[in-house]
């Protein structure tokens, strides 16, 4: 049952008041695995922050403090800085991949020292701006494969904008630590085994200068030498250690997942970026002689194909589907539900700011989290329990004034979960648009269930401020359910993280 404002509603009896209001004041709130606890008397004040951000550290071309001086030009009070950390792609030609290899990079932060640096002005630019809430990240393609066409002479490099966003590590060893392809994390702890690995190319010098004297001509003597020489001269330039992953050998989503594992280790936040963003880069020839390409499909397969990430980016530039009802971020938050996910997958708003641009100012797209404190952790902890939502458009944005559901037990908002108590429910949403003028709004309430059914429970239309009430009945103790928000106007779009319910316990 859906209500806009000025409808008539529902006339409780006195005593389903009293009864509701004993409920309120006696029942504990009933946190959900995994998530964030109920408010209860707790207040979230909402702030807007801007996240995926790219300054001349690496493809940006402005500095740290001019971009945080226009975030907070541009009322944002949460910067999240994600500067690449490793721009590099390499060939290296089998069996001696590390000896015969070409590479093309570009400075990032693994270059020299300027990670350390770049941690360092972040937390000095966190202190002096006090209104502002700086906090340090990386956006990493840990993994690419080639593709190799010999008879045309073209080399394809596959995967590389398969991009991640690894946020509040705060350590110059924990970013360093990832395992990304060239970076000092892909190799796996040396044990000694792969010096053992390489005692045949000693015993084979051994063999062709020393043994096979009486046996063999000086021809193949030198040839084997030579081939043990090569590889030994290989393995030493990776101090004989074996990387976790080869460029050669497609290893599949297993990379990103060992990425995924890593930053959780280190106790930090991961996201998909832009995972619908498919690039085909124009042809790079070398000499003439070889086509180089860079393709990467469109890719939100990914998020239903990894686990343990805390998130995605649910709203940025391009074109986005896997929000849509029953596509793959719905799948995710099902899979949760059942009890194959340990935690939901939160979605954000992904500026990807790299310059300042008309349509694509550092507020363009926010994400706006419910904290209880604007600082470092308030607002980490607010990206960890899904409490936000993302916006589009900039200084015409829409503004999720309320999105709560209520039940006898208590009242919950994006990224908690509250119990059913056997009775009816009410989802309540108010939105309007950020600079109070009125605008019409296509606005989606999309509930899913852990039976795997979605769909569309109420869809509108209606002027800013529009205010809406959902009320349901009925939810078995054993079911389980959430609730999300899809609005769109002619100049903004929004999109909610979930709320959870379950029944009665």
């Amino acid at each position: 049952m859906v209500r806009r404002k000025g409808a008539q509603r529902l006339r409780p009896s006195l005593s389903q008041m009293c009864l509701h209001i004993l409920l309120f004041t006696l029942l504990a709130p009933l946190p959900g695995d995994g998530q964030n606890p109920q408010p209860g008397s707790r207040t979230f004040e909402p702030v807007r922050a801007a996240i995926h951000v790219h300054s001349s550290y690496s493809t940006g071309d402005e500095s740290l403090r001019e971009i945080a001086e226009q975030a907070r030009a541009n009322g944002l009070a949460v910067l999240i800085l994600t500067d690449d950390d490793l721009l590099e792609v390499s060939y290296g030609l089998p069996p001696w991949s590390r000896l015969l290899r070409v590479t093309q990079s570009q400075e990032a932060l693994f270059t020299g020292n300027r990670l350390e640096t770049y941690l360092d002005e972040i937390r000095h630019l966190d202190a002096s701006f006090e209104d502002l809430v700086i906090i340090d990240g990386v956006e990493s393609a840990p993994y690419y494969t080639w593709d190799v066409d010999w008879a045309q002479r073209r080399w394809t490099v596959r995967g590389w904008n398969r991009h991640l966003l690894a946020i509040g590590l705060d350590s110059a060893d924990a970013y360093r630590g990832l395992p990304v392809l060239g970076g000092d994390g892909m190799w796996l702890p040396q044990d000694g085994s792969a010096i053992l690995r390489m005692l045949w190319p000693v015993l084979g010098l051994f063999y062709a200068l020393w043994l096979g004297r009486r046996m063999h001509g000086v021809f193949l003597r030198l040839l084997v030498s030579g081939v043990c020489l090569l590889f030994l001269l290989d393995g030493s330039l990776g101090d004989f250690r074996v990387a976790r992953f080869d460029a050669n050998v497609d290893a599949g989503l297993q990379p990103y997942q060992a990425w995924i594992d890593a930053v959780a280790a280190a106790e930090g936040l991961t996201f998909w970026a832009h995972p619908e963003a498919a690039s085909t880069i124009p042809p790079h020839s070398i000499a003439g002689m070889v086509e180089v390409y860079s393709q990467t499909p469109a890719h939100a397969g990914d998020l239903l194909a990894t686990q343990g990430y805390t998130g995605f980016a649910a709203l940025y530039a391009d074109h986005t589907t896997a929000t849509e009802p029953g596509r793959e971020w719905d799948q995710t938050l099902i899979e949760y539900l059942q009890g194959r996910r340990a935690r939901p997958s939160w979605g954000t708003g992904e500026i990807d700011y790299h310059r300042q641009e008309r349509r694509a100012e550092i507020h363009d797209i926010q994400t706006v989290l419910f904290v209880e404190e604007r600082s470092r952790p308030g607002v980490l902890e607010a990206l960890t329990h899904g409490r936000a939502y993302a916006v589009r458009g900039g200084d015409d944005a829409l503004q999720l004034q309320r999105f709560v559901v209520a039940t006898v037990v208590g009242e919950a908002i994006s990224g908690q979960q509250v119990s059913t108590a056997g009775k009816p429910w009410t989802v309540s949403a108010v939105i309007d648009k950020a600079d109070g003028s009125a605008e019409v709004v296509d606005l989606r309430l999309v509930r899913g269930t852990a039976q795997g059914q979605v769909e569309v429970v109420a869809a509108i239309s209606g002027a800013t401020p529009l205010h809406i009430e959902h009320i349901e009945t009925h939810l078995a103790p054993d079911e389980q359910c959430y609730f999300r928000l899809l609005a769109t106007s002619r100049t903004s779009m929004l999109t909610s993280n979930p709320i959870f319910l379950r029944g009665a316990d």
